[in-house]
């Protein structure tokens, strides 16, 4: 009896391990199957066609192998008409945004250009402003430039004047208008006075204005002036060659010595009287009297 139930207990461990074997070998099918469905076209198709080259086992693998294909061939066609949307969508996407995104540069670029030519043209006129500006202050330094050395060279003029006419008046002379006059202490015929003139630098007055008439007049002298007729009778010319255009003649003067007609040819300064524009006086040149020279300084 223990024997026997020995062999049939082991008989019962082999159908148990012959049935758990078949049943695995159908789960490993159904996983194989399960990959199968989720893999690409290529494997697929593969797949089937090593299907179709395999013996059939039964009448159930002759059934569902067919209908497992289809399957696939439609899930794989439906992931690449998803796949192909999916890219489809990226490309009009990216398309898209580079679009914008070169529409956005194109136009910070018209407005970085309309800044750059508005930043030119407010520098030009800014730059032509100041240039200007510029200008016109050098032209006012050299301006200024230009009156301070004038007034410089006039300030060296005045100081020289001022040397000359201080060493003048020490030596009697009378500063008047920017002239020196000499008044003579002695006596001489107007040839001797007026030589005494050119050897001081200077010459017998010539009276060219009221304001100098006056003055001399006021300085109380009878004295020869720088007028005479010797060389045409009744034509006055001064000592420099000029014509006389204004004469200031005493009443009834000149009169060419009455008596002695034709010999009064010079010309005298006559303060005794009351009309200081009304004092000269014609007379003969060899009459000894005081003289007034006259230079400027």
């Amino acid at each position: 009896m223990e024997m026997s139930e020995v062999i049939c207990a082991e008989t019962d461990m082999n159908k148990k391990i012959k049935f758990n074997r078949g049943e695995m070998e159908e789960r490993i099918v159904d996983i194989y199957v399960s990959a199968d469905t989720l893999r690409d076209g290529e494997t697929s198709t593969k797949r089937e066609e090593t299907a179709d080259t395999a013996p059939n086992n039964g009448p159930g693998d002759q059934h569902s192998e067919p209908d497992s294909s289809g399957k696939r061939s439609s899930r794989v066609a439906a992931v690449c008409l998803g796949l192909l949307c999916v890219l489809l969508a990226w490309i009009i996407g990216l398309s898209v945004y580079y679009n914008r995104a070169i529409k956005d540069s194109e136009d910070e670029r018209n407005n970085l250009s309309k800044s750059f030519s508005l930043y030119k043209t407010n520098t030009t006129a800014e730059r032509d402003q100041l240039q200007t500006r510029y200008n016109n202050l050098t032209k006012e330094r050299d301006q200024l430039q230009t009156r301070y050395n004038n007034l410089t060279e006039e300030k060296s003029h005045i100081q020289a004047k001022l040397f000359v006419i201080e060493q003048h008046c020490q030596e009697g002379w009378r500063y008047f208008d920017s002239r020196l006059y000499f008044l003579s202490s002695e006596k001489k015929t107007w040839k001797e006075s007026r030589q005494d003139c050119l050897e001081r630098g200077a010459d017998l007055v010539m009276i060219n204005s009221r304001e100098e008439q006056t003055f001399l007049f006021n300085l109380h002298m009878r004295a020869w002036i720088g007028l005479t007729d010797s060389v045409t009778e009744k034509t006055w010319k001064w000592v420099d060659g000029t014509s006389l255009t204004t004469g200031y003649w005493g009443t009834g003067q000149p009169d060419n010595g009455r008596l002695f007609s034709g010999q009064e040819d010079c010309v005298e300064i006559y303060y005794g009287q009351d009309d200081p524009v009304k004092t000269w006086n014609d007379d003969i040149c060899g009459t000894n009297h005081n003289w007034i020279c006259e230079k400027g300084v």
